[in-house]
């Protein structure tokens, strides 16, 4: 899988540049591929155009990631071989779009964001390049609507959405916060160790409302996930982009496409929002996959992306309570098991296994009786591993969830009637 997908609606119009944005790369001259550092301490290089150039390839066909709203990625190998990134070649009408991201992740860094690493300024203003992350994973429009991906479960739809909601936090929570305009599930990229990242800033805007109405910057986002009240320049807030993430939402709980013509209603707001407000919440869920165990979960999350959509802005709730909303649900939703891919089925541990890995250990490591208990989940997955637990029948990802489960000392283990999910981290 490569950065970027287009498999879902295009983005529409184009956002100039706001008063905090203008002028980067003329603020910033600095030598060919030598880094530059950033008022956060980051350092943003710019490579040689002719390198990116080789690095693809030329943008040959056989370095080519996908096509977005804005333009063609190519994956390129930098640094003899020591970095690989993504490289975005803007479409000659988008270079406007090209340097307000520039701006924008010049600005911002966090492991919830898709990156910048650098960008490249030809002779022309045509031959800009942006350098981002390499996101080996695709999207999570891919996960949610590809046949070719095995549908994710609950727990790994929750804990996308949560580090969505927490990517977009980091972007309001700014002074003076960006506002990104097009959230949508083809810019949410999946990284090597499978978590959600939001990318494309090519709409983002940074600054006050007041900023917006002087710039008279149009609506712009991708219909279907773009606020009805989103109409004109002073419309755009934060809660422009809670509409769009409560698109999101409902496109996760339900596996649908924010529009599908397949259906009617088409618009998955106009579809699920009924069905919410009646209570029918199961009619909601993505039929592919089975239902949380803890029917709060579903509950939970589909009454949130349904206050996300309500047409008044001011009665969206705040990214700062959508996190808070999230974070209570994963610890509700029962843990699959862990692994980097989602698309990988494991058996469930039960009691049965838990007190043969015990007894197993017990022989192995038990025999010198003046030790009660293994001190970290490093000791007990080694043990399994001395012991051969393999040979039950268990694959890596189920000896990693055990040995979570039996960080307790081993008598206590043999002992409990109750297996507690493990706290597994969400960044």
């Amino acid at each position: 899988m490569g950065y970027l997908s287009c498999n879902a609606e295009s983005a529409i119009a184009v956002c100039d540049c706001d008063p905090h944005n203008c002028g980067f790369h003329r603020r910033k001259k600095a030598h060919k591929n030598k880094p530059q550092r950033t008022k956060n301490n980051r350092h943003i290089r710019e490579f040689p155009y002719t390198d990116l150039v080789s690095a693809t390839n030329g943008f040959s066909s056989d370095h080519f990631l996908g096509k977005g709203s804005h333009g063609s990625v190519y994956k390129a190998v930098l640094d003899n071989g020591k970095l690989i990134v993504a490289v975005k070649k803007p479409t000659t009408n988008s270079n406007v779009s090209a340097e307000n991201e520039i701006e924008i992740l010049s600005r911002v860094h966090h492991p919830r964001l898709v990156n910048l690493i650098g960008y490249s300024s030809g002779t022309h203003c045509k031959n800009q390049l942006i350098v981002v992350e390499y996101m080996p994973n695709g999207s999570l429009f891919d996960l949610l609507h590809s046949s070719s991906h095995k549908s994710p479960g609950w727990y790994k739809r929750v804990r996308f959405a949560l580090q969505v909601a927490k990517a977009v936090r980091v972007l309001h929570s700014g002074n003076p916060p960006v506002i990104h305009r097009d959230i949508k599930s083809s810019n949410v990229l999946i990284d090597e160790k499978w978590n959600a990242r939001l990318s494309d800033f090519g709409l983002a805007l940074r600054g006050q409302v007041e900023d917006v109405r002087f710039n008279r910057t149009p609506p712009a986002g991708t219909l279907g996930y773009l606020d009805p009240a989103y109409l004109n320049p002073s419309d755009v807030s934060t809660k422009s982009d809670m509409f769009s993430y409560g698109i999101l939402l409902l496109e996760i709980i339900s596996g649908r496409h924010a529009i599908d013509l397949n259906y009617s209603p088409s618009s998955v707001v106009d579809w699920a929002v009924p069905l919410i407000d009646g209570g029918d919440f199961v009619a909601v869920c993505d039929g592919r996959v089975d239902q949380p165990l803890d029917k709060e979960v579903v509950r939970s999350m589909a009454a949130l992306a349904a206050s996300c959509v309500r047409s008044n802005g001011e009665k969206r709730p705040g990214i700062v309570e959508v996190v808070e909303c999230l974070t209570s649900v994963r610890k509700r939703v029962q843990a699959s098991p862990i692994g980097s891919d989602p698309r990988r089925s494991v058996k469930p541990v039960d009691k049965q296994s838990v007190r043969k890995i015990s007894s197993a250990v017990d022989i192995e490591v038990m025999s010198d009786r003046r030790s009660k208990s293994i001190g970290s989940i490093t000791e007990v997955a080694a043990a399994l591993t001395e012991v051969g637990t393999n040979k039950m029948g268990w694959d890596d990802d189920h000896m990693a969830l055990v040995a979570k489960q039996a960080k307790y000392p081993l008598m206590k283990l043999k002992r409990s009637r109750s297996m507690g999910v493990p706290k597994i981290p969400d960044e």
